[in-house]
C-alpha cells in the first residue's frame, strides 16, 4: 500500500482531534524507515498477527494440496493462501514465497496421484495403453490428435466418428479405471499433454508421463461421451425440424365453409322430394368421410419413418454402449428397450412404449458414472423413444 486510503486518514485525524491530510504516501509520512519499522511491529503485536512457524508453512501447504483437487488456477491459490494467513492471524508473506508453497503443492499432489495410478492400474494394462496411443492410425494420424479431435459438424459421419473413439476407449478398459479421480485433476494432466506434441510427451519424467497418460485416456473418454449425447440430440432435433418443415396444419375452416355451400345448394331447391333430400345428405356426408386429409402429425410421423436409415444406424451404435446411472432413469429404459428389439429381430416397439414429458434427476446417465459431470443436464429421452419409434417403424 502505498498510498494512505482517504477513509483511514480521517479516522486517524478524528481520534485525536486533529487535522489530517487528504493525500500521503507512505514514503512521505515516515521519512525515517525505522519509524515505519517500529509502527508496523507495534501493530503486529496489537493485532496478534505473527510470523509464520515451519509447523504453520507445512499446514498451509497441505491446504494448497486440497484446495488443487478443486481448482487448478494460481492466482486463486494465491488469495487462498492469503486468506489463511490472515484467518490465522500470520503475517502474509511476499508472493514468490507463496508461489512456491503453491508449486510444491502442486508437485506433492502429482506424485500422489502418480503413485495412486501405479497402485491401482496393473502394470500391463499401462503398457497397453502406452502401445496404444503410440500406433498410428491407418490413415497416418497420431492416435493422440486423434482422440483430442472434437466433432466439427453432427452429421453421421462424425457421430460414428465419436462412437468408433469411445469403443477404442472402452476395449482399453478406461472405463473401468480411475474413477475415484477428480475431474479437476484429470483435465488439468489431459490438457497439459494434449497441449504438447506426441514427440516431447516421450520426453518428460516416468511418472509425470504415466500420470498425464491415463489422465489423458480419462478425459478423452469423458469428452467424447459428452459428444456422443450432443451429437445424438442435435441429429434426432434435426430429423424432426425437416420432416416438420412444408407440412401445414388441415384448414378445418375451409372444409367447414365448403360444407355450409353445399349444404345451402341443397336447401335452395324447394322441388327436392324428401327421400331425394335424404339421399343427397347421405352422400354429402360420406363424400366429406372419404375426403377428411391426414393430420399434421401423422403426415410428420410418416416422413420420420422414410427417413429412418440414418437413426437406425445411430441407435444401433448407441445402444452398444455401457450406459450407466444413479438409481433409475428413462433413458436407460429406452435404452433397453431399444437393445430388447434389435436382440431378438423386433422391428416394431410394443404399443405401450409412448415418448412422455420428463425432467431429468440431478444424476445424467452416461457411459461412466462421472461422465455426465463435465456437460450440462441431459433432456433427450423423449428424443431416443420418438427416434426409436421411428427406426424400429418398419424393417429396411
Amino acid at each position: 500500500m502505498r498510498i494512505v486510503p482517504p477513509a483511514l486518514l480521517r479516522h486517524l485525524g478524528r481520534e485525536p482531534d486533529i487535522a489530517a491530510p487528504d493525500l500521503v504516501s507512505l514514503r512521505a509520512l515516515y521519512a525515517r524507515g525505522r519509524t515505519l519499522f517500529d509502527h508496523q511491529h507495534q501493530a503486529c503485536e496489537c493485532l496478534g498477527f505473527k510470523w509464520m512457524t515451519e509447523h504453520q508453512r507445512r499446514a498451509l501447504v497441505r491446504v494448497l494440496r486440497d484446495e488443487i483437487a478443486h481448482c487448478s488456477d494460481r492466482e486463486r491459490l494465491l488469495v487462498l493462501a492469503r486468506q489463511w494467513l490472515y484467518d490465522h492471524r500470520l503475517l502474509i508473506v511476499h508472493d514468490r514465497v507463496i508461489r512456491a508453497m503453491v508449486a510444491a503443492a502442486l508437485v506433492e499432489r502429482e506424485a500422489s496421484t502418480g503413485q495412486f495410478i501405479v497402485t491401482t492400474v496393473p502394470a500391463e494394462t499401462r503398457k497397453r495403453w502406452i502401445s496404444a496411443l503410440n500406433t498410428p492410425r491407418p490413415d497416418g494420424e497420431h492416435c493422440q490428435s486423434w482422440l483430442w479431435s472434437a466433432p466439427a459438424r453432427h452429421s453421421t459421419r462424425q457421430i460414428t466418428e465419436v462412437l468408433e473413439r469411445i469403443a477404442f476407449l472402452t476395449d482399453l478398459g478406461i472405463d473401468r479405471h480411475l474413477r475415484d479421480l477428480n475431474d479437476v485433476l484429470v483435465r488439468r494432466y489431459a490438457r497439459r499433454m494434449a497441449g504438447r506434441p506426441p514427440s516431447v510427451s516421450a520426453k518428460i519424467k516416468e511418472l509425470a508421463r504415466k500420470l498425464e497418460l491415463s489422465c489423458f485416456l480419462r478425459y478423452c473418454l469423458l469428452t467424447a461421451t459428452d459428444q456422443i449425447i450432443f451429437l445424438f440430440q442435435r441429429r434426432v432435433a434435426d430429423l424432426w425440424r425437416h420432416c416438420a418443415d412444408g407440412v401445414a396444419s388441415v384448414d378445418w375452416a375451409r372444409q367447414y365453409q365448403e360444407l355450409l355451400l353445399e349444404l345451402s345448394d341443397l336447401a335452395g331447391h324447394d322441388a327436392v322430394p324428401d327421400a331425394e333430400l335424404r339421399s343427397r345428405l347421405r352422400e354429402i356426408v360420406a363424400a366429406e368421410h372419404a375426403q377428411r386429409p391426414p393430420s399434421r402429425a401423422s403426415v410428420i410421423r410418416q416422413r420420420l419413418i422414410d427417413a429412418i436409415a440414418p437413426v437406425r444406424s445411430l441407435l444401433v451404435g448407441v445402444s452398444r454402449l455401457p450406459w450407466q446411472a444413479t438409481g433409475e432413469h428413462p433413458a436407460l429404459d429406452a435404452l433397453n428397450k431399444l437393445r430388447a428389439g434389435y436382440a431378438g429381430g423386433i422391428k416394431r416397439l410394443p404399443s405401450e412404449v409412448r415418448p412422455h414429458d420428463w425432467e431429468p434427476p440431478g444424476v445424467q446417465p452416461s457411459p461412466t458414472p462421472t461422465a455426465s459431470a463435465l456437460s450440462g443436464r441431459w433432456r433427450s429421452p423423449p428424443c431416443l423413444l420418438c427416434a426409436g419409434r421411428c427406426a424400429t417403424a418398419r424393417s429396411g
